[in-house]
C-alpha cells in the first residue's frame, strides 16, 4: 500500500476534516473516495468551472471573428455582442 503526502493550508485541512467527519468519514477515506472516483471517471469527479473566456458562446464569437479576419474583412461586433461578452 502506498502513502500519499500533500501540503495544504492548515485552515483548509481543518475545514475539510470537519466536512468529512460530518459525513462519518476520516480525511484519508475522503481522499481515497476522491481518487477512486477520479480513476473510475477517468477525470475529475466534478466539473471545474473556468473563466467565461472559454464559454461556448465566447469561443463561437472568437471563431466568427477569426473567420472574418481570415477572409480579409474587418472584425465587427454589435453592441449586443460586446455587452454579452462582458457577462
Amino acid at each position: 500500500m502506498a502513502t500519499l503526502q500533500i501540503r495544504l493550508d492548515d485552515s483548509l485541512q481543518t475545514r475539510a476534516r470537519e466536512v468529512a467527519t460530518g459525513m462519518g468519514l476520516d480525511l484519508s477515506t475522503a481522499v481515497r473516495i476522491f481518487l477512486t472516483q477520479m480513476v473510475t471517471e477517468n477525470g475529475l469527479p466534478f466539473q471545474p468551472h473556468t473563466d467565461t473566456f472559454y464559454s461556448p458562446a465566447n469561443q463561437a464569437a472568437l471563431r466568427r471573428s477569426l473567420a472574418q479576419m481570415n477572409e480579409g474583412g474587418i472584425v465587427t461586433k454589435s453592441l449586443e455582442e460586446l455587452e454579452s461578452m462582458a457577462e
